[in-house]
């Protein structure tokens, strides 16, 4: 397949193992298309900023299931600002918890939101569910709602990579970098490995 061919490729259409997701990325940067791809370029027309793996997806259900198992709250997992729910989507059958999937719908990216994604602000939302955890995935640069979330005091997963998105005050607070090796997001450079993207733990 070449890089011209593979750039329509959807890569989350199905979860697919981590190498094989790399070597398409690797592709699509390659032919010069990567920020076309993340924009919409693929035959799924979505808008990315992290690509999902099979081995992604495991680990994060793993932590959360683990984090879960000692926590006090018997609420829900949430997702907040959870673009088309794809992440919630994939760990629905590997956590041994609810997950809704939440998202304001504001229109600042063209994105296909499934009616299942509740249309709810994201600290509404943690009003409104009181959830056990939270996953926060690829916040916009500068929001504040991750801080307000952690101040909280809620266990939460921030994903993203920390100069490109998020608010700097965020990692004032006490948090636990995993180096996680299966995230991929779109400010990363797939061909020279340069690989800066992580799951960050707060309240954990």
């Amino acid at each position: 397949m070449n890089p011209y061919e593979s750039e329509y490729i959807d890569l989350h259409q199905e979860l697919l193992p981590y190498d094989e997701v790399l070597r398409h990325l690797r592709l699509i940067e390659d032919s010069g298309n990567l920020e076309r791809y993340f924009k919409g370029a693929n035959r799924g027309g979505r808008w990315f900023f992290q690509i999902l793996s099979e081995e992604f997806v495991e680990t994060l259900a793993s932590m959360i299931n683990s984090l879960n198992k000692i926590s006090q709250n018997p609420g829900p997992v949430l997702e907040v600002m959870s673009g088309d729910g794809r992440l919630t989507e994939f760990l629905v059958s590997r956590a041994e918890r609810r997950i809704i999937a939440t998202d304001s719908k504001d229109g600042r990216y063209n994105i296909a939101y499934p009616k299942w994604v509740e249309t709810m602000d994201a600290l509404e939302a943690v009003e409104h569910y009181n959830p056990a955890f939270v996953v926060l995935s690829w916040e916009p640069y500068l929001s504040d709602v991750g801080c307000r979330i952690v101040e909280a005091g809620i266990p939460t997963a921030w994903i993203g990579q920390v100069k490109k998105c998020g608010h700097p005050d965020l990692f004032e607070l006490e948090h636990k970098k995993t180096n996680n090796q299966y995230v991929l997001g779109k400010f990363d450079s797939f061909l020279r490995n340069e690989l800066h993207s992580d799951v960050y733990l707060f309240n954990c």
